[in-house]
């Protein structure tokens, strides 16, 4: 959910950060009742209230033509009254996307281009990749659109196979089948993880030099041979039923064939972007671009764009994904159906330009903070000046631990950017394995950001834009310079990177200078502040939620310090029931019939003859899979409440 003012983003925040599951997933029956609860949160941080809203916007992949887009927002009943609703012309989810990323964009025109995987239904089938022309002088005009049969989704599981669509068709699509391939599904859902195949294609080479999923020929993608290329190569089969999916099963080795195909589908999926966005470029005659949906949050294709199209500007909305589409409508309908096209239009584009995402509602107020250290019996220091908690941080990071830095306003979007962030040093060696497998729980490949000074960026890193406020763009780190910062420096000599202006001041800008201080280095490794599987942290709960499920060694939230609890002398107990299914891992099923509610870790370990440092990061990874809790503590995830005692009513009965 997003508001906007004046034609600017004021404030937004995911669904799934109040839920803290991922992609927001409730219950149907409870979506009205969640959506009531983040507006509640969104307007309460600004100080409104939902009387002081004048319009409402909604926007959906599910709405099929213009009626159901006007009959969207009936699903929030009151708190969207129908006097004042507005609707997006269908369809509208790309529509939303492209807004988003030009009406922040500080560009007076643009070519924009929407990549997803899932877009509006239109005509019987879905929108993948569109592109438009947009100014402030005039309503949006589309460029094209490619769409895809509304019935395929690649990926569906029934009798135990993983389906293809009969036609694999779309960028998107095709990132998600190989995505899948490749094993990259997280437990339990049919979500993948694009990012892991990214993260994996610099350990791989390129299987052909003539395409084998993407053919980019005259003025249209082609993906025929796509389905037969995944035959061949041993990831699917043709079946009766059609074909099917070979993934890679969960804990079987990663080959050489796996890293191979992910450098093939990214040098593929590069090759095409460069193809739909020349052509973009070309039909509107503008020198800028613009760019939105989720397959912009691949920044490695992100920084080839960059360097390689002959452009003046470029700019790519940093809540790329679905959820910054509320921003996207809302900034639509402010620009071309509240105001005539033009009319609002400002003096300088430049003005309008995103410059942070910290758009949370405030979250460090000091009774939150202590009472949630009471509920999590945490007795932590209060730093009284900012300045010493910054030096106590930086201290940290420097003599090699590695911390939860939580402050404030969180960012919009999913890249962590200095509010919602785990934190290390970037050159110490063994920082990227210690994070990957003791606080992350991810696999030993994946590569970590840098947060760097902007004004000493260029010392470190070949940048093909201006700055990377946002985590979009991948650089290569200059040769002379990997040693020093190896820890942030993927197998490629690359490095995703954040820019942080010395006109952003606050908190983290000061903590990167006295780390420098420090240590002569102008950057901190950054990752989010979040465990496998679940969201980015939200509230002071949620951070000290980590603290106890992982090993960070110390954590900050505003000015106050916690220290990581003695895990060998805490008492775990299970969550599952006779007859539930046990972890497969001989050790960690010795632990679990070991778990009395009563029993040490110190003593589990002694008991099951294991090392207690191991036991303890099993038994970690076990609480975040849910098969194991802390005696005495409070539940991991927040149970949804609602706002006010008639809702709270009608829920209870509906149940």
């Amino acid at each position: 959910m997003s508001l906007v003012e004046d034609g600017r983003i004021v404030a937004a925040l995911a669904l799934e950060r109040i839920t803290q599951q991922k992609r927001g997933t409730v219950p149907w029956h409870e979506y009205t009742l969640a959506m009531t609860r983040l507006a509640v949160e969104v307007l309460g941080g600004q100080g409104l209230t939902i009387d002081d809203v004048d319009y409402w916007i909604g926007t959906s992949t599910e709405s099929g033509d213009q009626n159901e887009e006007e009959r969207l927002l009936d699903i929030l009943g009151v708190l969207a009254p129908a006097g004042k609703r507005l609707a997006l012309p269908h369809p509208a989810h790309h529509l939303a996307h492209a807004g988003a990323a030009f009406y922040t964009s500080g560009l007076p025109d643009a070519a924009a281009v929407v990549v997803d995987t899932y877009g509006s239904i239109f005509r019987g089938h879905r929108e993948r990749e569109t592109a438009f022309e947009f100014s402030f002088g005039s309503r949006p005009k589309e460029l094209f659109r490619m769409t895809r049969a509304s019935t395929r989704i690649a990926g569906t599981v029934h009798d135990g196979a993983v389906h293809l669509p009969e036609n694999i068709g779309g960028l998107g699509e095709l990132y998600r089948v190989v995505t899948l391939a490749l094993g990259f599904r997280e437990s339990g859902t049919a979500y993948d993880d694009a990012g892991k195949t990214m993260g994996l294609a610099p350990y791989g080479k390129r299987l052909s030099a003539e395409p084998l999923f993407i053919d980019v020929s005259g003025d249209e993608m082609r993906f025929d041979n796509a389905t037969q290329s995944l035959v061949d190569l041993g990831f699917a089969k043709y079946a009766q039923t059609g074909a099917q999916l070979l993934p890679r099963k969960r804990g079987e080795a990663m080959t050489q064939l796996h890293k191979d195909l992910a450098y093939q589908i990214q040098s593929e999926f590069e090759d095409a972007m460069l193809f739909l966005t020349n052509k973009s470029l070309a039909m509107s005659g503008s020198r800028n671009l613009v760019l939105s949906g989720g397959c912009f949050l691949n920044s490695t294709t992100n920084a080839r764009l960059a360097r390689e199209l002959d452009i003046d500007g470029i700019s790519v909305f940093p809540a790329a994904t679905d959820d910054g589409n509320a921003a996207g409508a809302a900034l639509y309908a402010y620009y071309n159906i509240v105001n005539e096209p033009g009319t609002v239009a400002p003096a300088d584009p430049r003005s309008l330009r995103m410059t942070d995402v910290y758009l949370g509602p405030p979250r460090v107020a000091k009774e939150q903070i202590e009472q949630a250290s009471k509920t999590w019996s945490c007795d932590p220091v209060y730093h009284a000046d900012e300045a010493d908690m910054v030096q106590a941080a930086a201290e940290a990071i420097e003599r090699g631990e590695i911390i939860g830095w939580f402050q404030d306003r969180a960012e919009y979007g999913p890249r962590a950017l200095g509010s919602r962030s785990i934190l290390c040093h970037p050159g110490l060696p063994g920082m990227k394995d210690r994070l990957n497998a003791r606080v992350k729980f991810r696999e030993a490949f994946r590569p970590f950001a840098a947060s760097v000074l902007a004004e000493r960026a260029v010392d470190y890193f070949e940048i093909p834009v201006e700055d990377s406020p946002f985590m979009l763009f991948v650089c290569p780190v200059l040769p002379e310079k990997r040693e020093s910062i190896e820890e942030i420096t993927h197998v490629d000599g690359t490095c995703r990177i954040q820019t942080v202006a010395a006109e952003q001041d606050g908190k983290f800008r000061r903590l990167i200078e006295r780390f420098d201080e420090l240590t002569g280095v102008p950057m901190i490794l950054n990752t989010s502040f979040n465990l496998r599987t679940r969201p980015i942290v939200e509230t002071p709960g949620d951070a000290l939620n980590c603290l106890f499920g992982s090993r960070l060694d110390r954590l900050f939230i505003g000015q106050y310090e916690f220290t990581a609890p003695n895990f060998a002398d805490m008492v775990p107990t299970s969550l599952t029931a006779d007859g539930d299914k046990g972890p497969a891992d001989p050790r960690e099923a010795a632990i679990l019939g070991l778990v009395d509610g009563s029993r040490s870790v110190r003593r589990i370990a002694e008991e099951a003859g294991l090392d207690v440092e191991v036991t303890i990061n099993l038994v970690l990874d076990m609480r975040r899979r849910e098969f194991l809790d802390w005696a005495n503590l409070p539940n991991r995830y927040r149970e949804l409440t609602i706002p006010t005692p008639q809702y709270q009513q009608n829920f209870s009965e509906s149940r």
